[in-house]
């Protein structure tokens, strides 16, 4: 590594928590101002500053975070270079997952209920305080980060700085924070919904049955599931890429391709029954749901294909000896 890629990857660093519109001015602020250390440094030594010395430059003047929050309003109850991931928190576990979970949980009993303008209402009214409660721990999460953040933000060495990527610099961490919240929550979903679960029973009293195959697979869904999410939350913390991640993802996804290819061989997947309900409509209903997961579980191996593809891409850039393009300020 040399040290302009150094240099570049710290100011890299720093982007993403400075507010858009200021961004291009305070790098260039910062960039002139850490060139004139290291030139001041330079003159003293009578040589180029080494690596290790331009490192130890980098991290006498801060971790990223701390830096960005320098050129930020300091009165606040989060801080504000963490308002762009505070934001994006709430709107991936408000929009992504909570949101999907309500509507999940509600669809039945609103589409069989005789009356679903009043059924709908009567599940607002049961709800609508779910989602000031999650914005209330999250906010309570972030601040807590903020006020005990010397414990853990000067932890940081700037060679171990993620590598400036060829594409939109957040855009992939965006994704993998995206893929842990919505993992995360299926998982406790699944664990917390099917633990035991024998049958879903409607106020109707239409009945729902599942058949043996979900019990069989209840422990082997929930470990991929966490599995995959626990890759997510260590992509997202640890951002800069190496091929042993790469390899751990291909694992899943040949793991999970596999899974569906051998489910789609199962032949029914629920029992529906119900004093309302006909033998011949129960049948029909019995057929959509099947049509609806074997839907699922073809569309499976097509969306980690995508990924298989990338990641054996990234693999093979570094087979190749390519890297990302440098940062340039202009």
């Amino acid at each position: 590594m040399s040290n302009s890629e150094l240099i570049n990857r710290y100011l890299n660093a720093v982007r993403p928590w400075l507010p858009r519109k200021q961004q291009a001015d305070i790098l260039a602020e910062l960039a002139e101002d850490l060139q004139s250390q290291i030139e001041e440094r330079e003159s003293a030594a009578g040589r180029t500053l080494t690596l290790d010395e331009l490192a130890a430059v980098l991290k006498q003047r801060g971790s990223p975070l701390r830096v960005a929050s320098g050129y930020l309003p300091q009165e606040r109850l989060i801080n504000p270079a963490m308002l762009p991931i505070y934001f994006l928190v709430l709107r991936v576990v408000l929009l992504w997952v909570l949101l999907p979970i309500l509507i999940l949980v509600s669809l039945a009993p609103i589409v069989q209920s005789g009356h679903p303008l009043a059924a709908s209402l009567r599940f607002l009214a049961a709800v609508w305080q779910t989602p000031f409660f999650v914005i209330g721990i999250i906010t309570t999460i972030f601040f807590l980060v903020d006020r005990y953040q010397d414990r853990w933000v000067d932890r940081w060495d700037p060679r171990k700085l993620p590598r400036v990527p060829a594409s939109h610099p957040q855009m992939q961490w965006h994704n993998d924070f995206a893929g842990f919240a919505f993992g995360s929550a299926m998982a406790f979903f699944w664990a917390v919904t099917m633990w035991h679960r024998s049958a879903f029973v409607l106020d109707n009293g239409l009945r729902i049955g599942l058949v043996r195959v979900w019990g069989e697979l209840y422990w082997l869904i929930l470990v991929l599931t966490a599995s995959r999410a626990a890759v997510n939350l260590y992509c997202f913390l640890r951002p800069a890429w190496n091929a042993a991640r790469s390899w751990i993802r291909l694992a899943l996804d040949g793991v999970e391709i596999a899974f569906a290819m051998v489910l789609l061989k199962v032949p029914n997947w629920v029992e529906i029954s119900g004093p309302k309900v006909a033998p011949a409509d129960a049948s029909k209903l019995v057929g959509l749901a099947n049509g609806a997961m074997q839907l699922a579980l073809v569309s499976i191996p097509v969306i980690l294909a995508f990924d298989v593809y990338r990641q054996g891409r990234l693999l093979r850039r570094a087979k190749d000896g390519q890297s990302a393009p440098i940062l340039t300020l202009s």
